[in-house]
């Protein structure tokens, strides 16, 4: 009987142990779907004040004006770093012969306030008849954008005929 008992016992055991082994589970149909999303390419610009009255001035002496309120404003999405720079032409007078050189002329750009990820740096320019840099963002990562004012000077010869002189200050983005 004990043999028997052995015997049932073993089986028992064996049964206990088949049946706590998880057998697999039919595999279940699946269907994938692809989901695309764009995220398009922007564009990088520039604005600036569209006019500035600098104080008046005597021959020798200098005259100033705040620009506020340009802004840079980049939204190619990417990581490209850029720069922003002006030109200004000479003041001409209403008697045509009577000029104040741009290379008279100084811009100071004060920090800029940004959004985005961007180290935006500013850099003072002078002799401005040619393209100078003032701003530079570097480290740049997405959208941003970067606003500041800045101080655009001219020291007149002591020379200077009374006239009304005007010129062009031109902002650019690269």
């Amino acid at each position: 009987m004990r043999t028997i008992s052995r015997i049932s016992l073993v089986a028992a055991a064996s049964a206990a142990l088949v049946g706590s082994i998880a057998l697999p589970a039919s595999a279940a149909e699946t269907a994938d779907t692809t989901a695309t999303v764009e995220v398009p390419v922007g564009s990088l610009s520039i604005s600036a004040p569209v006019g500035a009255d600098l104080t008046t001035i005597t021959p020798g002496g200098s005259a100033s004006a705040t620009l506020a309120g340009i802004q840079v404003s980049d939204t190619r999405a990417g990581q490209a770093n850029w720069s922003a720079t002006v030109t200004l032409s000479d003041f001409v007078g209403e008697t045509e012969t009577n000029v104040i050189p741009a290379t008279a002329a100084t811009y100071t750009p004060a920090a800029a306030v940004e959004t985005g990820t961007s180290t935006v740096s500013p850099s003072a320019a002078s002799g401005l008849a040619t393209a100078k840099t003032v701003q530079t963002a570097t480290g740049v990562v997405g959208n941003n954008t970067a606003t500041w004012s800045a101080s655009l000077g001219v020291a007149a010869p002591s020379d200077a005929l009374a006239d009304n002189y005007t010129a062009t200050l031109t902002h650019s983005v690269l």
